[in-house]
């Protein structure tokens, strides 16, 4: 079985959005240009019907300082319509299934004869943030098909984008999957840290109550001036334990993350519980 990684290196894809870095935070940007009048990508934005075809069913409309609900296909968000001014600008808040928010805002503008749409997600953390890049690059490319009047098609490797995001953009994947080498299921994990070779290895070996199972896994360091690249690899026992296994060394590595900062890292159960959960739905059968 070809594992994902060589999937990722044998398409070669191109980030289409750019991850820029503020003061409090991060946004990810994305700016296409529709040879479509205005009020036509407005309404591919705004009318349920058509916002069906490309991201997800809206339960009722966008209403200025109401709640939404957006049925993902495999996932859900949630969130407040923070601004409605059609037919320019929509804000919401982005709220998923781990309690991580960020503000998406959409800007629809005359440009050129026809249409620029401009996407901004703003966040106060990294996480997530190159596989919210790629993700975000293949719903557009959805939008660009349905405003074409074409049946969508997704022609690029999301693995591949994200690790496109990640080396262009210097961001940490934050997700594990699992692939197989020589028929055998694996747990993976790259993490990009802020901090040198000896003091990550020094804050993955740390806790005590994780040495067991940091001993079980096989994790390599790769120093890259002054970042270091941690890459951890564990094997599945057996598949129904991998969403357990990868919420454990999620949230290790982000102990991690907040120990090589200088921080004091606090992992609760609650969020171990959600990670699991997270896992589980995003796992399929790929370890088997």
């Amino acid at each position: 079985m070809t594992s994902e990684v060589e999937q990722s290196a044998a398409q070669a894809v191109v980030p289409l959005g750019r991850i820029e870095r503020l003061s409090d935070g991060y946004v990810l940007a994305f700016d296409r240009q529709f040879d479509y009048p205005r009020s036509y990508i407005w309404n591919l934005l705004t009318d349920p019907g058509k916002v069906r075809l490309w991201l997800g069913e809206l339960t009722g409309e966008w209403e200025l300082g109401k709640e939404y609900s957006l049925d993902l296909g495999g996932g859900a968000s949630t969130g407040t319509v923070l601004q409605l001014n059609p037919p320019t600008s929509l804000q919401i808040t982005w709220d998923d299934a781990l309690g991580l928010e960020s503000i998406l805002e959409w800007r629809v503008l005359e440009s050129d004869g026809g249409a620029l749409l401009q996407l901004r997600a703003r966040s106060e953390t990294a996480d997530f943030l190159t596989e919210g890049a790629a993700g975000w690059q293949q719903i557009l490319s959805v939008l660009d098909d349905v405003a074409a009047g074409r049946e969508p098609v997704q022609a690029e490797n999301w693995a591949a984008l994200r690790d496109a995001y990640a080396e262009e953009f210097g961001v940490s994947n934050t997700m594990g999957w699992v692939e197989t080498y020589d028929g055998v299921p694996m747990v993976h994990f790259d993490r990009r840290l802020n901090s040198t070779l000896e003091l990550v290895k020094d804050a993955l070996t740390a806790d005590p109550e994780q040495q067991p199972m940091v001993e079980q896994a096989e994790a390599d360091f790769t120093a890259d001036g002054g970042t270091t690249r941690v890459t951890v690899r564990h094997v599945v026992e057996d598949p129904a334990e991998a969403p357990a296994l990868m919420a454990r060394w999620h949230a290790h590595l982000d102990a991690v993350a907040v120990s090589v900062d200088g921080d004091q890292p606090h992992t609760s159960m609650r969020k171990l519980h959600a990670l699991e959960d997270f896992y589980r739905a995003t796992v399929t059968g790929s370890a088997g």
